[in-house]
């Protein structure tokens, strides 16, 4: 019975250790994505605002100067205005975004229109967690069974440890090293890999699998379950209402005032303006209750509705009210994508993370070390299992490298009809070369030293270009309170010494898989 659960557990493990690795690794960056945000563009190093004290009703008259027209083509409709304020925990960046609008960015502190970048390596990195990078609903239930896999490979995990009654010893093989701390790194971080686990499979097959049963229900009509009767994601639009009669609408600054009034303990991350001036006017207020953890961070809304012309509330709901469906899948984004938490729990969270992963390589590592140096299998996944590992190291370093290095009109080009973003093209074509280098030195030690020499400086030459083309350097930085993007650059740097550390002191003796 236990060696049949340990070739299950080894079978399931080897198949989705790729999988595994690359979501749980672009996951890590995932984490960090509201600072990685703020770094990679010169027009967001702007000082934060408190709420208070951004002009709403200034930023507000930028919006309907023009006519704009959606991706679809249809024009977006002119009654309604839907405006996120500045809220790095949750919509991971300092500017407002008019989110139907298509880019249309404003600087909360000048109410100036600001033209953010077109690809930007933070969202970049959540594609990649999530399997949206492939665009295929396929890929993302994919990666919904190999969380369903995760879990598990914890289960029989913790089986195999409790049967085989493993001990803590002192190893005398590489081998034996690779065993004993994939296994006591894995055991001592089950929890959070059980969590990022089991909401991972709850919301890639929960949420991304659904279009298959909405299309089959409705015959075919639609495969947007958000379409259909409620939106169990979050609260759906207000019924839009003809204009009858010319009426100002209130100061929104005043508004904002009275919407805090309505909650002991409220953060509004957007405000949604219906039928401006006019008798009719409506402003909605949303936002989460900090206090209220696991069902208020993203789904499970909290909003006030004013009527824009006396300040009266028509409508309320707090975290409490939601339903049962909505705190369920606030519950789940709260604890896979880390919302609404501050600085110091997604650092913790981070480093937990980076332990799961030495973990996750160790076990790439035992399994080489184990089998059979003349299988097809091993011939084939050792040079794919280092090139995703080695790649994804070198790739992000150098999308980090490109953000500051690329001058902007080459940041995008065509080909054949198609437009390609440059730093795109740069991250796949990373990986490509080091499966190229693989493949010709063939000494897997030499390759990652020299990986680990390049992911070290690109990071390091990043920083440097941050530092010059930004028109920022540490000292401005500080002295504007910018504070979180001068720790970004020290944390790169940092990095950046690591990996080159590593470069002089990697033991040979851990790729040495032919030994016994």
């Amino acid at each position: 019975m236990k060696k049949k659960l340990f070739n299950i557990h080894k079978l399931i493990g080897i198949n989705i250790l790729l999988f595994f690795f690359i979501s749980l690794f672009f996951g890590i960056l995932t984490i960090f994505q509201p600072y990685i945000n703020l770094w990679e563009d010169a027009k967001k190093h702007i000082p934060n605002i408190a709420f208070k004290d951004i002009d709403l009703n200034q930023c507000v008259k930028q919006i309907p100067q023009r006519t704009y027209f959606g991706e679809n083509g249809k024009k977006v409709r002119s009654d309604l205005i839907k405006l996120t304020l500045p809220a790095l925990e949750v919509k991971a960046t300092n500017l407002m975004i008019v989110k139907n609008r298509p880019n249309f960015h404003l600087d909360p502190n000048t109410c100036k229109r600001v033209r953010q970048k077109s690809f930007t390596i933070s969202k970049f990195f959540d594609k990649i967690h999530t399997g949206a990078i492939f665009n295929s609903i396929i890929f993302k239930i994919i990666f919904g069974f190999m969380s369903v896999a995760v879990v598990f490979l914890c289960l029989s995990g913790i089986l195999l440890i409790i049967k085989n009654k493993y001990k803590n010893a002192k190893t005398k093989t590489v081998r034996g090293f690779f065993a004993k701390y994939h296994r006591l790194l894995s055991l001592y971080t089950l929890p959070f890999i059980l969590i990022f686990g089991i909401t991972g499979a709850l919301f890639n097959l929960g949420v991304y699998s659904s279009p298959l049963l909405t299309s089959y229900f409705t015959n075919g009509k639609t495969a947007n379950i958000l379409k259909v009767k409620k939106n169990i994601l979050v609260d759906p639009d207000l019924k839009p209402i003809k204009k009858t009669q010319y009426t100002k609408t209130m100061d929104l600054n005043k508004l904002y005032k009275k919407a805090l009034n309505e909650f002991d303990n409220i953060r509004f991350y957007e405000i949604q303006l219906y039928n401006l001036n006019d008798i009719n006017t409506r402003v909605k207020f949303i936002g989460y209750e900090p206090k209220n953890i696991f069902v208020s961070s993203m789904t499970n809304e909290s909003y006030v509705v004013l009527n824009g012309a006396t300040g009266k509330v028509i409508d309320k709901k707090f975290a409490k009210d939601g339903t049962f469906a909505e705190k369920t899948l606030d519950s789940i984004f709260y604890l896979h994508y880390l919302r609404t938490f501050s600085d110091i729990p997604r650092i913790i969270f981070g480093l937990i993370c980076i332990v799961i992963l030495f973990g996750l390589v160790y076990s790439a590592f035992l399994w080489l070390f184990r089998q059979k140096k003349d299988s097809f299998t091993y011939k084939v996944l050792k040079p794919i299992s280092f090139t995703i590992i080695l790649g994804s190291i070198i790739s992000s370093s150098a999308l980090f490298l490109t953000a500051w290095t690329i001058p902007k009109k080459y940041m995008h080009f065509y080909l054949i009809d198609s437009l390609f973003s440059t730093q795109e093209v740069i991250f796949y074509a990373t990986f490509i070369l080091v499966f190229i280098f693989i493949l010709i030195k063939k000494n897997i030690y030499i390759v990652s030293k020299y990986s680990s020499l390049v992911a070290g400086i690109f990071l390091i030459l990043s920083v440097l270009a941050h530092q010059l083309f930004s028109g920022f350097n540490f000292i401005t930085l500080f002295a504007k309170d910018l504070y979180i993007i001068g720790f970004v650059d020290i944390t790169l740097l940092i990095l950046g010494l690591i990996y080159i550390f590593i470069y002089f002191k990697l033991p040979i003796k851990y790729f040495d898989f032919e030994a016994k």
